[in-house]
């Protein structure tokens, strides 16, 4: 047998949270604190109530684009059931998770803007949907107050003025009228399940573009669609020119190494000089540089001396010990073991001869 809780939404009248300050210019405050984190407390006593996933609870609150009404002293849940007026003086048209809880955004009429500019009220009073389990389903809508406590509200409640949700609820879900309360439960976890989902979906997406993982996702479009301004975009042609520019210098890089490996070693009398020779160590060489200095290393020198010492290559900064030789035949002639002072010799013979030719 199943052991979630029956669903059996009610409403609730919360405590009422201060109306954020004017700005310096009078202006009227566009976000209210609807919410408080943790648990939430109603005035006649009932609950706690707690928000499991605000995601899904601002996803079910707003679901078609509705916009939630803002009005006096609960006149919608007081005075409209006699038959009397209940204006809204704003319209609630976004929803939004911060960590002392959740906040609206307020459209406000021209009257609710003079009553909040007027300081003719003080705190903002959330009416609730929730199940039995304590869970906030949904926002219905907010007051302007000036009595946290709202006195005379439990009596509605004891009364059993509560309103009908699962027809709305019904609608809100998609369902038909005859659905029952698991089908509307089991829709309900549906719901949250899948707003659950696309949120872990959006996270990583968002970091991706650098924001925050915890971003909306119209902030999360926004950044997205920035990357999108042909003025931000790398032609891919570009990108491909590069990575081939890159290439060419790498490879000119590793023959250049190689050649110089290659030219030392027929120097020192290790392998013949032959162009196809020279050519094939070569093509070795920037293929396996390791393999083939330690193949050519381990052939006799013909010009070195026997049991010459060999010096190690310089460290970056320091002086050739050798006059002529720079850092590169330092560290080629000692991988091949040949002694620097017959390799500078045999090196100032060759250009002597070439100079002469």
């Amino acid at each position: 047998m199943s052991t979630r809780p029956a669903i059996s939404p009610t409403t609730a009248l919360c405590a009422a949270l201060p109306l954020p300050a004017l700005a310096a210019d009078g202006a009227v405050p566009d976000w209210i604190h609807l919410l408080p984190a943790g648990e939430i407390r109603t005035v006649d006593g009932r609950g706690p109530y707690r928000v499991a996933d605000p995601a899904a609870l601002i996803a079910l609150s707003l679901n078609g684009g509705a916009r939630l009404p803002l009005d006096e002293n609960h006149s919608t849940d007081l005075a409209a059931p006699r038959g009397e007026p209940a204006p809204a003086r704003g319209w609630i048209v976004g929803l939004q998770s911060r960590d002392d809880g959740l906040w609206g955004q307020v459209e406000w009429t021209a009257h609710g803007r003079r009553l909040v500019g007027g300081k003719a009220y003080r705190h903002i009073s959330p009416v609730i949907l929730h199940a039995k389990d304590g869970t906030v389903t949904g926002v219905l809508r907010a007051s302007l107050v000036n009595a946290p406590n709202l006195r005379g509200l439990a009596a509605l409640h004891q009364a059993g003025a509560s309103m009908d949700w699962t027809t709305k609820l019904r609608t809100l879900l998609g369902l038909p009228d005859t659905a029952d309360e698991a089908a509307i439960w089991a829709a309900l976890e549906a719901k949250m399940g899948a707003v659950a989902t696309q949120s872990a979906q959006l996270a990583p997406i968002a970091k991706a573009v650098g924001l925050a993982e915890t971003a909306d996702g119209g902030a999360v479009l926004q950044a997205v669609q920035a990357l999108q301004d042909p003025a931000k975009v790398v032609p891919a042609a570009a990108v491909t020119a590069l990575q081939q520019q890159l290439s060419t210098l790498q490879t000119d890089r590793a023959k250049e190494k190689a050649e110089l490996f290659v030219d030392t070693a027929i120097k020192a009398g290790r392998i013949a000089a032959p162009a196809q020779m020279r050519d094939h160590y070569i093509a070795r060489h920037m293929a396996d540089p390791t393999a083939v200095e330690k193949e050519i290393g381990a052939m006799p020198a013909l010009h070195g001396r026997s049991g010459a010492s060999v010096l190690p290559p310089p460290k970056p900064g320091e002086t050739t010990p050798a006059a002529g030789l720079d850092p590169e035949e330092m560290k080629v002639i000692s991988l091949m073991g040949i002694d620097p002072e017959a390799y500078r010799k045999t090196k100032a013979a060759q250009a002597e001869r070439e100079g002469v030719l």
